[in-house]
Order: C-alpha cells, then sequence, then structure tokens
C-alpha cells in the first residue's frame, strides 16, 4: 500500500488544507466555509459546513477530526411605538353643507374629530457574540463518530488525533482531551508549570498554543512564547479508572513562537521556531540549526507557520528560507532546492528522496532526489496554448496575471512520491502518476529539454524535465504531451509532434522524443510582414503591397491660387502610397518589387520588407499644377527615416509629409524644348529655357530650318524666361529638300555639288553640252536623270527644277560622231557631230537645182566616201563612227521629157492644123 503524507505535518497535524488518505482513494479537505472528502477522481464524496475548520487524521488516515470554529451570534430587537390623540373640531363652508344636502346627506357646519397618531421610534438592538469550537470525529466516509462542544472560551487554535483521542488547543493556552464525545482531561499550560488553577492566588498568563502533533499516545506542544511540551494521554485502564498521570513536561524552548512541530524516528519533537530581531530567523531545535530570513505564512486558515516539512521516516527536515529549501539530515544541511518564487508549501515523500513545494506564485514542483522532474503553475498553463505553437513568449496584461497566479496553501505526496496533492486555496488537483520512459532524439546543445503534459478535464498543465533518457511520472487517464520549444537564444529546438495517451499504469516501451533546431526570423516591420518567428531551411514570406500610411501634405502657398491649390492639397492626398520596394536579407537587398519571397533560413536571421513612399510627382488641374519637392518618412517617435523624392522605409507605422510648391504648364511646340523636354510643370519664379532645334533632320534628304518663335517673332532658337504661370513656345519651322547633282553637272550661286533648297522653290542645274571629245569621237550630254529617272524631254544642260521633294540630278550620256559633209551643189554644213546609231538627217538646201537649165540636178542621197556605200535618198546614213559623206546629185528627166513631148506636140499640132486646114480646102474645094 502506499502512504500519503500530509503537507507540513507529520501523522496527524491541523496545519494543513490537505489531508489525504493511506488507501490513496480520497482526501480531506478544509476549505474556510467547509470540510468535505474530496475522491481521487475530484468528486465530493462528503461535506459538511464549517468556519473556518482545523482538521487532523491519524499517520495512515483512518479518521478524520474536525475543529468547527464557531461565532455564535444571540440577537434580540426591540421595538417602541409612541401613540397620541387629539381632539378638534372641523367648520364646513356653507356652500359644501348645501351642495351635500342636494343629494340628500345633511351635516352641521361644525363636526368634531379626534386624531389618533402612532410615532414609531428607532428599534433597539441587543446582541451578544461569544466564540465556541465544535469537535467532531469522522470516518474515512464522513460518517460521525461523536461530536462536542468546547464551550464559549474554546477559540482552538490547533488539533491533532490518533483516531482514538483528539486533542484540541486554544489560543488562551488551554488544552482539551476528547475521547468519545466527551472531555476526559482539560488544563492550562502554564509558563510556571502545569498546576490546578484552584490552588493559585492568581490568574496565570497562558502562552496560545500554535502546534500540536500526537505519535502514538504522546503530545507534543508548541506555543507562542517558544515553549514545547509534552503529556501523555490516558491508558485504558487509567481511563476507566479515573486517576492518571499526564505527565505534562516541558521539554525546552527556542527563542520564538512554535511555527512548526515534527517528530524524528525516536519519536523526539523537532520544533520550527520564528525569530523576529534586527534580521528574522528560523531556529531548528533540538538540532541548534539557525537560518536568517525564513518564509512565514500568514495566507491561510492554518496560519501563520512556517514553510516546512518532516520526512514520513524523520530524517530530514525541510524548511523554506528566501526562494530556497534546505534539506536538513540528521541535523545536518544535506540539500539546498532553488525555486522561482517564495515557497509557501513543502511536503516530502516517506525517505525524503521526493519533495514537493508550492510557491506563492502558484508554482508546484516535485524535486527527485534534488532534481526538478515535474513543475507547473498558472502561467504555464495560460501559456500552453501559445507555446505549442511556437509562441513561447505569449503576452500577459497584469489583469490577466493577476487572475491566474493563485498561490499554493498545501501541497502533499505520496511514500514513494508518484502522487502529489496540490490545493490553491479554493481548489484542490491530485496528481495520480505512473511511470513512463522515454528517450530524447535532439541536438546535443538542446538538453535539457521540457514537456508538459495536461491530463483530460485538468486545469493545470505539469512540466517534466528531459534529459537524453529518464522516467516521467505522468498522471493517469488520458493525456496529452507537448514537448515544449527549447530558447537557446536566437535558436530554439523545436519538437517534432505532440502525444495522445490513455495511462492505466507503468509504461514499459519508452517514448521517443524528436527535436530539430529552428533559427530566429526578424520580421521587419513585424506589421507587415507575414511569416514565422522560427524557421529552419527554405521558408516563405509575405508582405503586404500597399500598407496604409498616414499622410500629410504641405503646399507652398500663393494667396491668387488659395482656392485652386486647396482643391489640388485634397487631390493629392488620395495618390500618395507606399508600395512594397525590395526585401533584405541580413542587410542584403534581393527580391525587388516581389510581395514574397523564400529565404533559407540556416541561422538567425533578418527578413525585411523594403517599402517605397510613391507621390505622383506633379498634380494638375488645367494648366495649374504642384511640383513634389521631397517627402520625408517619420517613424512613431517623430524621427526621420528617410527623405527623398522616392523614400524609403522598414519600420511601421509611419508619417508621410510630402512637400510640395505651385507649379505652371510650360510647353514647347514641336521641335523645340523647355529645359530639355517637350512639356514641365515649372515651380513658381523659376527660370525656364526653351531651345528649338535649328536643323530637324529626318534622314530621308528632307529637313526642316527653325525660322522664328511663332508667339513672339524672336529669331533666336534659344530663349530664358521667368515662370509666373502658363507658358507656351511654338518654333515655326520651313521646310528644306536636299538636292544632288553629279558632277559636272552644278547648281548656280552654289558651291559644290549639293544643297538644301526650301521646298516649292526652284534650283538651276548647269552641265557642259560635251564632256569629252578625242578627234572625231566625243562625249555629249544627253538628258538629265531626276532621282534615278531619265527624262528625255530635260535635255537641256541648263535647267531650272521646281523642288517639291528630295533631288537627286544625275544626267545620261550619248557618243557622237564627226560627219564631213561634202556637195556639188546646194548648201550643206561642212562637218557635224551625230549621235551614234542616229540617222544623218541632213540633206543639201536645196536639194534640187538647174545648171544649166534645162538641166536639172536633184539630191537622190549620200555616199560614205570610205566604203562607197551609196544612202539613196530618203534614206539616210546611220551613224557609227566618224564618217566623210558625198552628195549624189542626179539629172532630173522630166524637163527633158517635157521638152521632147512638147517638140513632139508641136509637129502633131503643125500636123493637125495643117491637115484640118486641107481638109476644109478640100471641103471648099468639095463645094
Amino acid at each position: 500500500m502506499r502512504l500519503w503524507l500530509v503537507a507540513v505535518l507529520v501523522a496527524a497535524s491541523a496545519l494543513a488544507y490537505v489531508l489525504p488518505t493511506e488507501s490513496l482513494d480520497v482526501f480531506y479537505w478544509a476549505t474556510p466555509s467547509a470540510v468535505k472528502i474530496v475522491g481521487l477522481d475530484g468528486r465530493v464524496l462528503w461535506t459538511q459546513q464549517a468556519v473556518y475548520p482545523l482538521i487532523a487524521t491519524d499517520r495512515t488516515g483512518r479518521c478524520l477530526a474536525i475543529a468547527n470554529r464557531l461565532y455564535i451570534y444571540d440577537i434580540s430587537v426591540n421595538i417602541f411605538v409612541v401613540e397620541r390623540s387629539l381632539f378638534t373640531t372641523v367648520e364646513l363652508s356653507p356652500q359644501l353643507v348645501e351642495t351635500l344636502a342636494q343629494y340628500g346627506i345633511r351635516l352641521p357646519q361644525e363636526i368634531p374629530v379626534v386624531l389618533n397618531l402612532s410615532l414609531p421610534l428607532p428599534p433597539v438592538i441587543l446582541a451578544s457574540v461569544y466564540k465556541t469550537t465544535v469537535v467532531s470525529l469522522h470516518t474515512p466516509y464522513g460518517y460521525p463518530h461523536w461530536a462536542i462542544n468546547l464551550g464559549p472560551r474554546a477559540n482552538v487554535t490547533a488539533i491533532a488525533t490518533n483516531c482514538e483521542y483528539v486533542v484540541a488547543a486554544t489560543i488562551f493556552g488551554e488544552v482539551y482531551v476528547v475521547r468519545d464525545g466527551r472531555i476526559v482531561d482539560q488544563f492550562f499550560i502554564d509558563p510556571l508549570g502545569a498546576v490546578p488553577r484552584a490552588a493559585m492566588n492568581r490568574q496565570p498568563l497562558d502562552p496560545p498554543i500554535t502546534a500540536l502533533t500526537i505519535i502514538n499516545n504522546t503530545v507534543y506542544v508548541g506555543t507562542l512564547t517558544g515553549d514545547i511540551y509534552r503529556f501523555k494521554l490516558p491508558t485504558e485502564a487509567e481511563l476507566r479508572s479515573g486517576r492518571f498521570d499526564r505527565g505534562f513536561t516541558r521539554l525546552g524552548s527556542c527563542g520564538g513562537p512554535v511555527y512548526g512541530l515534527y517528530t524524528n524516528p525516536t519519536g523526539d519533537p523537532i520544533a520550527l521556531c520564528f525569530v523576529k530581531r534586527e534580521r528574522p530567523y528560523v531556529v531548528i531545535y533540538p538540532y541548534g540549526l539557525t537560518f536568517a530570513d525564513p518564509v512565514l505564512i500568514t495566507y491561510g486558515i492554518d496560519t501563520p507557520r512556517l514553510v516546512s516539512a518532516v520526512s514520513q521516516d524523520g530524517r530530514w527536515v525541510f524548511v523554506a528560507v528566501n526562494n530556497e529549501i534546505i534539506g536538513i539530515r540528521d541535523g545536518r544541511v544535506a540539500l539546498k532546492l532553488r525555486t522561482p518564487a517564495t515557497p509557501s508549501a513543502i511536503a516530502s515523500s516517506w525517505n525524503g528522496s521526493v519533495v514537493a513545494v508550492g510557491t506563492l506564485a502558484g508554482h508546484f514542483y516535485l524535486f527527485k532526489d534534488g532534481i526538478p522532474t515535474v513543475r507547473t503553475d498558472p502561467i504555464s498553463t495560460q501559456l500552453l496554448l501559445r507555446a505549442v505553437r511556437g509562441n513561447a513568449t505569449g503576452n500577459f496584461t497584469i489583469r490577466e496575471a493577476l487572475i491566474s497566479v493563485k498561490p499554493v496553501t498545501s501541497v502533499a505526496v505520496s511514500f514513494d512520491g508518484q502522487v502529489a496533492a496540490l490545493e490553491y486555496w479554493d481548489s484542490v488537483y491530485v496528481l495520480y502518476t505512473a511511470r513512463l520512459p522515454y528517450v530524447v532524439d535532439a541536438p546535443s546543445d538542446c538538453l535539457p529539454l521540457e514537456a508538459a503534459v495536461v491530463a483530460a478535464g485538468s486545469k493545470i498543465t505539469y512540466i517534466y524535465t528531459l534529459n537524453k533518457s529518464g522516467v516521467l511520472y505522468v498522471p493517469y487517464g488520458e493525456v496529452v504531451i507537448y514537448p515544449l520549444y527549447r530558447y537557446l537564444g536566437d535558436v530554439r529546438c523545436k519538437p517534432e509532434r505532440n502525444f495522445t495517451l490513455t495511462i492505466f499504469g507503468d509504461v514499459a516501451e519508452p517514448l521517443v522524443f524528436r527535436y530539430f533546431k529552428q533559427f530566429r526570423v526578424y520580421r521587419q516591420p513585424a506589421e507587415l510582414v507575414s511569416g514565422p518567428d522560427w524557421a529552419s531551411g527554405p521558408t516563405r514570406f509575405s508582405a503586404a503591397l500597399t500598407p496604409s500610411i498616414q499622410v500629410q501634405v504641405s503646399i507652398e502657398t500663393i494667396p491668387a491660387l488659395a482656392d485652386r491649390l486647396a482643391r489640388l492639397q485634397s487631390l493629392v492626398l488620395g495618390r500618395i502610397r507606399a508600395v512594397i520596394d525590395s526585401w533584405e536579407v541580413d542587410g542584403k537587398r534581393t527580391g525587388a518589387g516581389f510581395s514574397f519571397i523564400t529565404v533559407d533560413v540556416q541561422k538567425p536571421t533578418v527578413v525585411k520588407a523594403v517599402y517605397r513612399v510613391e507621390a505622383p510627382d506633379t498634380v494638375s488641374e488645367d494648366e495649374y499644377g504642384i511640383n513634389l519637392v521631397d517627402i520625408v518618412v517619420y517613424d512613431s517617435f517623430g524621427n526621420i527615416i528617410d527623405v527623398g523624392r522616392r523614400p524609403l522605409f522598414s519600420v511601421y507605422p509611419v508619417v508621410v509629409v510630402a512637400r510640395y510648391t505651385p507649379s505652371f504648364l510650360v510647353t514647347a511646340g514641336r521641335g523645340a524644348t523647355v529645359n530639355g523636354t517637350d512639356q514641365l510643370w515649372a515651380e513658381y519664379q523659376s527660370v525656364v529655357v526653351f531651345r528649338a532645334t535649328p536643323v530637324i533632320e529626318y534622314g530621308n534628304g528632307t529637313r526642316e530650318v527653325f525660322a522664328k518663335w511663332l508667339e513672339t517673332g524672336e529669331t533666336s532658337p534659344e530663349i530664358k524666361l521667368t515662370v509666373t504661370g502658363p507658358v507656351k513656345r511654338t518654333p515655326v519651322y520651313v521646310k528644306q529638300y536636299l538636292v544632288s547633282a553629279s558632277p559636272p553637272a552644278r547648281f548656280e550661286g552654289v558651291a559644290g555639288n549639293a544643297t538644301w533648297v526650301e521646298a516649292g522653290k526652284s534650283v538651276r542645274v548647269s552641265i557642259p553640252a560635251v564632256l569629252a571629245e578625242q578627234g572625231s569621237v566625243r562625249t555629249a550630254f544627253k538628258n538629265w536623270v531626276v532621282n534615278g529617272i531619265p527624262n528625255a524631254t530635260l535635255n537641256n544642260p541648263v535647267q531650272d527644277f521646281v523642288v517639291k521633294a528630295p533631288l537627286n540630278i544625275t544626267y545620261q550620256v550619248k557618243r557622237q560622231y564627226l560627219v564631213i559633209l561634202t556637195s556639188r551643189f546646194g548648201v550643206v554644213p561642212q562637218s557635224m557631230w551625230v549621235d551614234e546609231g542616229s540617222t544623218v538627217a541632213v540633206v543639201p538646201n536645196p536639194t534640187s537645182v538647174w545648171s544649166p537649165p534645162p538641166l536639172h540636178y536633184v539630191f537622190v542621197g549620200w555616199r560614205d566616201v570610205s566604203t562607197g556605200v551609196v544612202y539613196s535618198y530618203p534614206q539616210l546614213p546611220v551613224a557609227y563612227g566618224p564618217m566623210t559623206l558625198e552628195a549624189v546629185w542626179a539629172i532630173d528627166p522630166i524637163p527633158l521629157v517635157l521638152i521632147a513631148g512638147a517638140a513632139a506636140g508641136a509637129v502633131a499640132l503643125i500636123w493637125f492644123l495643117r491637115r484640118r486646114r486641107l481638109a476644109r480646102l478640100m471641103a471648099e474645094v468639095a463645094e
């Protein structure tokens, strides 16, 4: 069987709130308003109302003794009333009497009246109050053996029992020994000795009793004055005879109130006394040890008391000093245990190997051989839901922390330390454990680790220390084991998984906890960058594309444009924004323009999203606008982060102040620039420079040449002016075309063979008619070729061209041969040049002559002198080389024929005339 130890007291004690039984199936629990018997499953099996009760049991928990410390109120209320009667007369008005008479009601005008008055007085309350204590003894399941009222003086401050006797002691130094529902002994603790009251001439100042303990039939008593007493309980025979000697003995004193009373293995007392001097200290009787700054607890029913305990075998004494538990074995300091807060309760296992400690901050520690194996506290319980997901910080408000923190007012452990109970003033919890072996697979620098265990339905999280291997004492039933993260600065060890187990007893197969390392990732700005705070390997982070920012706009004022500038200010406010510019990983710029990035995290890393503030360079309304000067980015503390037209920031939140200045639209027409551009918004009173391109080349033989400014007529291609309003300057250009001529052609009045001619105007080009001559052969100009197209009509060596497009003027040439002409008659040129392949188109003039008449010579052709070939006219010779031609003349036979014919006709006419005359004569003769 497992033996339970009550926190603070060995065997039987009234100084604890939780008292377990030997069989571990129930607990005795004293609360400010009741005494309860609670099962291991947390169900209340029995309850009895009580006023700040003290409870006790024996070493095995076979019974429950209760000291119910009642206040009894006797109240009487007396109420007094003063009564008076007054006689008077009421006089009615005549009109009222007449009116009532009309309805049949007749009354006299004067009516006598009696007024009865009752005046209650304040009540008189008479109250009487007295203090008493009802002591009772119960079975482990609550059934009462007996109960007795100790009387009005019994203000009990300590109680103890061995399940046969119940010993109760009061603040007046009076001791009651009760058995079977009756007081078998009653006496006062006299500093000068225990003597009957009747024999004393004066009432002694009996010291209040602060501690009781029973070992077998021996009772030890501790007082407020530091005295330690012993007396014996009557045996059965002595009780029957009515004569017994209690053997009351003063054992010694320890110099201060006894706030802890135990027994050692030999049954002798161990007292812990609190001494208050310049510095408080505790004296441990009978070892004579003293320790400064002991912990004196006043938070609880059974206080004040020193936070202390003795192992069940009596060899170990544990006492709280500051934030340490000092372990004393056989009168010597042998152990020191450190706690995170001031201890408020201690309990020990049978041999002292397991020590349970509760603190005022709500911590609960279970030390095994000086090493903490289990711990819990309210904050850890609240943090668990966050910690299991990697958020180990868990931000609590002060209110949440105060609500969560409850002091541990009582603890207890079983004889082997596998079962523990702890009380938080108004609630009690049981840690009923089984052995669970484990193995940790983790990097060596991660050890030691911790695991949190939550039992189903429990409000407490138990935290265990994990080494390379070992044993966990986990609660029975369904439990969830959360291996906790361990933080090593910017590196943490992350568990692989959680475990859900159902525990019915000791487990044989070890549980394997696997861990791997993760590294801290500093996301900046944390409000905008999403991603894990801890990571290992490739990890994706994302950032808001356009976070909201607080924007202010400042504009230099011009009174005449105040309304327009106000509208522009409202317009620009909605157009200033922040956009993601790039990412920085450990100070190295990367991932420009993307809202996400993947980082291979192999060490603590800073992932920073860099944002750029974008504002329109110009915001306009018609020809009026505002120009951006610069942007200043401030953090939330007013520090300047960056300044510029596109400032960057990687903190959040920020305040953006954009400075603008009034501007006007300045425009340059085609072919001109203003300050290097065709259009700009120039700031008020700024100087701008208009520059017209002197010549605009189109690259195809066409260009435009600046002539003047349209608006002002100025002919300089560069002008300056100060901007006081919208401005526009338009250059006027004249179009010109490139006209080129192949040498030896040239332009009149122009040096060179190319010139630019204004569109629509003409240019004169001339070329020598004969380009080359050698003997009887020469090369001569034939016609002009314009842009590669020959034009036979343009055969004049001096030609005017109207320029409507770029012109490339070339020419065609021809070969000519010298032809020498001779003629007997008529006139012919002595020589002439004839184009190659052309007909020598010349004939003598005239082509017929009479030399002398009637000889008529006619031109009949040309004869090539060199070849003798005659070209009969109208065939003319074709020139294929130099030629000498002689005109060929022939006599025209027609005139001769005509002369001959005329002669023959004359002869015939003469003949005819003669014949006619002859005939006529003969006729006449005939007649």
